[in-house]
Formats: structure tokens, C-alpha cells, sequence
């Protein structure tokens, strides 16, 4: 890390403490507490009002049960329940024997004699270090079978079932999945260490030489001075700007930023340009590489992830807890969670291998389409390659003429002469009993139907939903969007004493209702620390509703709003945007309120400048009270001034910008923009919404606003 953003980062840290503690007075996280003068707006476009607050599961303390309680802010009373393992048993694996394999080892310590699951048993390995030995490319193929396992190691249909690790590091070797917990119900997985230590996951390199223009799109040259040779890498997957000076990843040009495949089945070739004599095996450069919109610079440091492809930890089914488990070197995510209903993680560490650049190369932490009840806890979780933690629920569009659908997000043609009939996305399980929410084109809600019938195709194709009502006629002609409030992902939640550092993009995107946030660390995120939305172009919503976020620390220092960055981010994002995030943002009226019924309270926001550090939009029915912007930063604040940190880029901005929002109040927050002379609007990020620019003004004394789509905002000083 260069001098001067530690030694900014030292200052800020040494004010936060000066600062330390709760500032508001509230026992309960609710706005009638923490702001007894709101007046919260009245709306029927709150589908968190068809959620469920409190958990199905029955919380017995003298079982071990987790439980967790919480207001939201309208009062409601949250509740979260993980139930324990109820084991009648120990079994004490043996050591391995010699010449056995590890994976006939532990594969086979999870099932009983007749290959049955060791069902209401607590399972304690030996602590010792587990070697995989399936070859690179193998498939993870046992040795002598003809049939792929592509999973080093696995268990289906477990239940009451505790795998203790007893500290054991297990080390696999392939590129398959590595633990698979299938329809799970009541496990515990503790005490144990997973990695891929013999893969070379990530490189940094240096742009040689730039080609090419932005109309056919550019290509760079590179050279990799440390090109493993044992696996060597056959593709890049990705490559993203870098701080070589820092070791992570660069704040500034957090957009630079190419993917190309998962680095198996597709990706750039790697192939090096020099001759094969007298070149060093770990020095290559490769020539021509794409960088299709993203104009690299000569010289420009680029981490290159070869590899983004399998899960460490793939969970499915109810009441599953991790509970201390480390996690290093991954080719692919740290865990994923969908199908069921209960996840507890605790003390989960996901860090760094001595020696590599990155902790992990493919996606975050997914957990989508699952019944709710997630805690994440006392972890830390860094050095990602891209968002630590995304909890959302599949949402689908139907439209009443085919389309071409060039988004993630799936998309059915409505027939309205079967109006109670929708079509389904098999893999997001829906089953009687379900509440199907239907919303507008604009994400409006507009109620629900129920689930009588589940049809599956035998082959695997679009599933069959059949509804206690038919859609609206007005909605099926204009088309609609249609999500499972039943398997709302992580509806319930907690997300409390963390640690997400340096992970790319986002640490967390918050996407479901009912959630506390607390007592977390955000430091060096690229893009934002916490994300709350709903997303038109991914397919995952149905947004932010009835959440908590009080007491972190966000640090915003290093980096720089213009590049896309905010600490907390409330939006919702529009269907259209291939390269870069496209908001969704109204003209002369505001666009539909998809967050909602959120408290921001007692957090403590650190920057090295004046910058936008809060966005608002697509919101009403929020709070921010007591919260704390520190500006911690040199004494002059004029471009291009002497001082002990580096000149300031761009002219000074309030910490808010809102738009498309209302019923926002402002409640003893205590921030830069009440102290220091010359904050303006100017060059304002809300400028880049719209062509011709949108007129933004000074909301005072501490935001910028689109006033033509917002109203009801309220500040109610220091």
C-alpha cells in the first residue's frame, strides 16, 4: 500500500475511534425509535408486506437451535431460526490407511457400510492435512471407473449429521466442485480448512503493448512474469486492473475490467509469443488479447485469473451451519447456498494463500432461491473476485410476443388464453403452497398468486406453474415480471461483525426483505460496499425491503466516486445495460419505489475527499440518523495543492445524491458537508443519468438532488 493512503487510512482509523461507539440512544432498530418524528408513507407496493418476519422453524434453546431477533423499521418483530444437528452418536474415523486415497477416505467416512448416510451421528476426523490426488483435468475421476465423479468430495441426503475436522486441512487437486452437501437437512460442517494450493489461480502481468480502436475494439499485448508451469494454465479467464504497489485490486480504475470464460471450456488461449530456447519457463508474453471496450495503457499492472469455475462449498436443503471454516487458493467461489431454508455461518475465513495475489477467482458467495433464515457472522471474507455475498430471488419476465432476450435474466412468451398458467425456470423449485409475486415492467408490485400445481419435465425443460388465479388482463398485455416470495433468497437475515476487504465489485447485494446489517467492516470493495437493489438485467430481485444497517464502518478512502463507486448504494437496475450498470432513473417524474422501509443508523462513513459516498434512488421510507461522515484528508483542499496526501481530482461533492426517491429524513447525522466551505453539485454523478445532463441541485446542507423525482426529503440537522 503506497505511503500516503496508509498514512490517510492511519488517520482515519485513529478518528473513528476517537468516534468509537454507538452515538443513537435506540434499544429497538426501528424508525419510531431511531427518528420519532418520520412520517412514513403509506404504500401498496410493498410486497415484503406478503413475507413472512418469522421463521417456520420451531427455536429449541436446550436443542442448540441459533436464534436471532431484530425490529425491522415499520416494528415488525424479524426472526431467524438454524436448527441443530440432533445426533445419537459418534463415530471416531480411523487414520487413513497407507496407499489408501483420500477421496475413497473421506468420501467414505461421511457413509455407513451399506453406503447410507451416518445419519444423527457426529463424524470427527483425525486432524491431519488430506491430499487429493485426481489429476488436473481428470474430472475428478476415481481411478479404474469410466464414470466422472466431478466433485472431490460428497454426501446427499444427510441428516443430523455434525462433520467435525477437528482443525484438518483438506487440499483438493482437480477442477471439480469440492465439497457437496446435497438436500442437506440439519448438518453442521466445523473445524476444518479447504484449499487448492498446487493451482496457480492468478497472475499479475503489465500491458507491453495497446492496438486496436474503440470502434472495432482494442487488443493489448501482455507479459507474465511468473507463468506457472505445473498445471500450466491452457486460458486467461479474466483480467481486471491491478495495484502492483498495494497488492490489490486497483480503486481507481475499478471498470478496467475483461472476462472472458471460465477458463476450462473457454477463455483467451494462452499462448506465449517467445521462442521456446532460451526463455525462461515462467516468462511469457501473449500478444492480441481482446479488450473489446476497455482501453488498457502501456505499463498498466493486470491481475490475470485463470480459472472461474467450481464452488469450495456447494449447499443444498435446510438448517445447515458452517462454523469455522478457512478457505484459500479457490478456483472458483467459496460457498453457494439455494434450495432449502437455513444457513448459519460462523467464524468463516476466507483468506489468502502465502504468495498469491487473490483468495478466490470465480464468483462470490451466491445464495438464491431459498426459503430465508441466513446468518453470516464473525467472518472475514477478502480478496475475492467478485461480489462476497449476493442474496437474491430468481425473478422472470413474460412478454406477450417473443422477444430476443439478450440478458441473464429469463424471459417466456405469456400465452393469455392460459392466463393462470405460467411457464418456469426449472431450476428455481417452486411447489404448492407458493406466493407468487407478479409485478409490472417496472417492478410496481401488483399481489400475488398461489401455487396449486408444480409441473416438472422429465427432461429437464421449462417447468409448469399453475395459479389459483389468472393474471391480470391489463398485465398480460403489456407483459409482466413474476418471482417465488416463498423461496424469497434470505428473506430473514443477518449480516453481523464481518470483515470484507479488497473484494472485487461489491462485498454485499441485498436484495430480499428483512434484514439486519451490523457492526460489519468495508474496506476496499472497487465498486460498492453494500448494494441494495433489484436487477431487470441479472433476473434477481425483487429488491431491498424492511432492512437494517447500523453500526459499520465503511471506508472509503482510495477511491473515487466518477469510477462508479459508492460505500452504500440503494438502486434498482434496468434491463439494458451490456458493458456497464445502467439505473433506472425517471426524467420528470420519479420511477417506482423498488426499496423501501429502510434504516441507516449509527454507521461511520471514512473518505480522504469530498466525494458521493450515498446513493438513494428508486427508494421511499428512508432514514438515515446518526450516522457519522469522516472526512480525514490533508488541510488544503484546492486541486492540485501541496500537502501530506495527494491532490484532489474533480471538485468537492456532498456525501448524498438522490433521485427517484421520497419520504427521505435526515436525522442527527453528522458529516464533512456541515463544516466544510465550497461543496457543491458541480459535475455531480447524477449529471451522467441522462443526455442531455439532468439539472441537479443542492438538497442542503449535505446532498445532491434530481428534484424533479424526489419529494418528502427532510433534514433535521445536527
Amino acid at each position: 500500500m503506497c505511503n500516503s493512503l496508509r498514512l490517510t487510512r492511519w488517520l482515519l482509523a485513529l478518528l473513528a475511534t476517537a468516534l468509537a461507539g454507538a452515538v443513537w440512544g435506540c434499544e429497538d432498530t426501528t424508525f419510531a425509535c431511531a427518528a420519532p418524528g418520520f412520517v412514513r408513507a403509506t404504500s401498496d407496493l410493498e410486497y415484503a408486506s406478503r413475507e413472512a418476519a418469522t421463521s417456520p422453524a420451531h427455536y429449541d434453546a436446550s436443542a442448540g437451535d441459533f436464534r436471532a431477533q431484530f425490529s425491522s423499521p415499520s416494528g415488525k418483530t424479524v426472526t431467524v431460526v438454524v436448527k441443530a444437528p440432533d445426533t445419537k452418536s459418534v463415530y471416531d474415523v480411523p487414520p487413513i490407511r497407507p496407499g489408501q486415497s483420500v477421496a475413497e477416505y473421506l468420501n467414505g467416512a461421511l457413509v455407513d457400510a451399506a453406503g447410507n448416510p451416518r445419519n444423527a451421528t457426529v463424524i470427527n476426523l483425525p486432524n491431519a492435512t488430506y491430499d487429493f490426488d485426481f489429476p488436473p483435468y481428470s474430472n475428478c475421476t476415481p481411478q479404474g471407473s469410466q464414470q466422472p465423479a466431478y466433485v472431490h468430495w460428497q454426501v446427499a441426503n444427510a441428516s443430523d449429521m455434525v462433520i467435525d475436522g477437528h482443525g484438518a486441512t483438506i487440499n483438493f487437486s482437480d477442477f471439480c466442485l469440492g465439497l457437496n452437501l446435497a438436500q442437506a437437512h440439519r448438518v453442521t460442517l466445523r473445524n476444518v480448512n479447504f484449499a487448492w494450493p498446487n493451482i496457480r489461480i492468478a497472475s499479475v502481468a503489465r500491458v507491453v503493448a495497446v492496438a486496436g480502436n474503440g470502434t472495432s475494439g482494442y487488443t493489448y499485448d501482455l507479459r507474465i512474469d511468473s507463468l506457472p508451469t505445473t498445471p500450466r494454465p491452457k486460458m486467461i479467464a479474466a483480467v481486471t486492473s491491478w495495484d502492483a504497489a498495494a497488492g490489490h485490486w486497483d480503486l481507481r480504475n475499478p471498470n478496467d475490467d475483461v472476462s472472458y470464460g471460465d477458463g476450462i471450456n473457454n477463455g483467451v488461449p494462452l499462448v506465449c509469443s517467445e521462442a521456446p530456447q532460451g526463455v525462461a519457463a515462467t516468462t511469457c508474453t501473449v500478444k492480441g488479447v481482446p479488450s473489446y471496450g476497455v482501453r488498457f495503457t502501456v505499463g498498466e499492472a493486470l491481475l490475470l485469473r485463470y480459472y472461474s469455475f467450481a464452488t469450495a462449498i456447494s449447499l443444498s436443503g435446510d438448517d445447515l451451519t458452517l462454523d469455522h471454516v478457512g478457505l484459500q487458493n479457490l478456483i472458483g467461489s467459496d460457498f453457494a447456498y439455494t434450495q432449502g431454508r437455513g444457513l448459519h455461518v460462523n467464524a468463516l475465513a476466507l483468506t489468502r494463500l502465502r504468495g498469491q495475489p487473490v483468495s478466490a477467482v470465480g464468483g462470490g458467495s451466491l445464495i438464491t432461491n431459498v426459503g430465508g433464515d441466513i446468518a453470516i457472522e464473525n467472518s472475514t471474507i477478502g480478496y475475492q473476485s467478485d461480489d462476497a455475498l449476493d442474496i437474491n430471488t430468481t425473478i422472470s419476465r413474460y412478454t406477450p410476443a417473443a422477444v430476443v432476450n439478450d440478458t441473464p435474466m429469463n424471459t417466456f412468451t405469456f400465452d393469455a388464453t392460459t392466463s393462470t398458467q405460467l411457464s418456469w425456470p426449472p431450476y428455481n423449485l417452486a411447489q404448492a403452497g407458493d406466493l407468487i409475486g407478479i409485478f409490472d415492467n417496472q417492478l410496481r408490485f401488483h399481489g400475488v398468486a398461489t401455487v396449486l400445481v408444480a409441473s416438472y419435465a422429465a427432461d429437464g425443460s421449462t417447468a409448469t406453474l399453475s395459479l389459483d388465479r389468472a393474471i391480470d388482463a391489463p398485465l398480460a398485455a403489456s407483459g409482466f415480471i413474476a418471482g417465488d416470495l416463498s423461496t424469497s433468497a434470505g428473506a430473514r437475515y443477518l449480516v453481523r461483525n464481518n470483515r470484507f476487504e479488497f473484494n472485487r465489485a461489491r462485498a454485499l447485494l441485498l436484495q430480499t426483505p428483512f434484514g439486519l446489517v451490523r457492526g460489519n467492516t468495508f474496506l476496499g470493495q472497487t465498486l460498492k460496499q453494500i448494494y441494495m437493489l433489484a436487477s431487470q438485467y441479472w433476473g434477481e430481485g425483487a429488491g431491498a425491503q424492511e432492512v437494517v444497517i447500523a453500526d459499520n464502518q465503511f471506508d472509503a478512502a482510495g477511491h473515487d466516486y466518477l469510477g462508479g463507486f459508492f460505500a452504500l448504494d440503494l438502486m434498482a437496475e434496468a434491463a439494458n445495460f451490456p458493458n456497464f450498470q445502467d439505473e433506472v432513473a425517471g426524467s420528470t417524474s420519479a420511477a417506482p419505489p423498488i426499496n423501501q422501509d429502510i434504516l441507516v443508523v449509527g454507521n461511520t462513513f471514512l473518505t480522504d475527499k469530498p466525494q458521493a459516498l450515498i446513493n438513494v434512488s428508486s427508494a421511499s421510507n428512508i432514514v438515515f440518523a446518526d450516522n457519522r461522515i469522516v472526512l480525514g484528508a490533508p488541510p488544503s483542499w484546492d486541486n492540485g495543492a501541496a500537502g501530506p496526501g495527494p491532490a484532489i481530482a474533480g471538485p468537492r461533492q456532498y456525501p448524498f445524491v438522490i433521485h427517484d426517491a421520497s419520504h427521505i429524513d435526515f436525522v442527527r447525522n453528522f458529516t464533512y458537508a456541515s463544516s466544510i466551505a465550497g461543496l457543491g453539485c458541480k459535475d455531480s454523478i447524477l449529471a451522467y443519468l441522462a443526455s442531455p445532463a439532468p439539472p441537479v441541485s443542492v438538497f442542503a446542507p449535505l446532498a445532491c438532488e434530481i428534484a424533479a423525482t424526489t419529494s418528502a426529503l427532510r433534514y433535521h440537522g445536527d
